[in-house]
């Protein structure tokens, strides 16, 4: 078996279907990751603001 026979096992660039891929994001904003993320965007807001008139670059 050559190393292309064994990358397409391992890797299909097909794309699977959109039911798929809506169940994924469904199960995806359930999870404690996601929550995380959602409960940490005031905190960026309110950091944004706060920086915005910062010279962060030089």
């Amino acid at each position: 078996m050559t190393t292309s026979q064994e990358s397409s096992r391992k890797f299909s660039l097909e794309m699977k279907s959109k039911v798929h891929y809506k169940k994924a994001a469904k199960s995806y904003r359930k999870s404690k990751q996601y929550i995380n993320m959602i409960n940490l965007y005031p905190t960026l807001q309110n950091t944004l603001i706060e920086c915005k008139d910062e010279n962060l670059i030089e």
